[in-house]
């Protein structure tokens, strides 16, 4: 699917986050982000999609010691100790409050090379900045809150989760005012994940067979 990016990115631009922070324990413990899918690595096939939807985006690592191409800006968790994706989502709300950037920001995690080309522009439309507090996609009966549109205002919630040992995404997120947003998954599953490399194998075909 190819789309211009002058028909893709509004005029109101949405600040995104690429969580990059996994370390890739199934595939080679060197991080997700510097896995090759089809030549590209998986951090390239995602910023690439969501470049064509917004040109304010930053890439979310645990510690500065992450190799990138020079012209990626860097958010660095703010908690330090292994807490899971809460740790990238609080360093991308905090990246926004501190940037006086819009309402909102977007996440979306590094291994899923697919993400749909309409995301932002889908959350946009689902997104009240006073009625909610995070937009999360879905496919099929899965939700992937990962994924998602947060409304910048949930970071002292999100602190005082953390703070009390909450790890769990779903946990932090079920006393919020949430919206979901599902995209069909009858052909592929837009937010196809790869966490080994079977499933790198299987995107892989995916690409070649012009299914995504």
């Amino acid at each position: 699917m190819k789309e211009s990016k002058s028909n893709m990115v509004e005029e109101e631009q949405v600040q995104c986050v690429i969580l990059a922070g996994g370390k890739g324990r199934r595939l080679d413990g060197k991080g997700k982000y510097s896995q090759k899918l089809h030549k590209k690595t998986l951090l390239e096939h995602v910023y690439s999609r969501m470049l064509l939807q917004t040109n304010l985006i930053a890439v979310n690592f645990r510690d500065n010691k992450y190799k990138t191409k020079p012209d990626y800006h860097i958010v660095v968790d703010k908690f330090k100790e292994d807490i899971g994706p809460l740790a990238g989502i609080h360093a991308a709300i905090t990246y926004g409050n501190d940037n006086n950037i819009h309402s909102s920001v977007v996440t979306v995690p590094v291994d899923t090379p697919f993400i749909p080309l309409d995301l932002i522009i889908r959350f946009k439309k689902n997104f009240n900045p006073i009625k909610t507090d995070v937009v999360i996609a879905c496919s099929g009966k899965r939700h992937h809150p990962t994924i998602a549109m947060w409304n910048t205002e949930v970071i002292q919630k999100l602190e005082n989760s953390i703070l009390n040992n909450i790890r769990k995404i779903d946990i932090f997120t079920n006393d919020l005012r949430k919206v979901y947003v599902k995209w069909n998954n009858e052909r592929y599953d837009p937010f196809y994940n790869i966490n080994n490399l079977n499933d790198l194998k299987t995107a892989e075909n995916m690409i070649k067979n012009n299914i995504s």
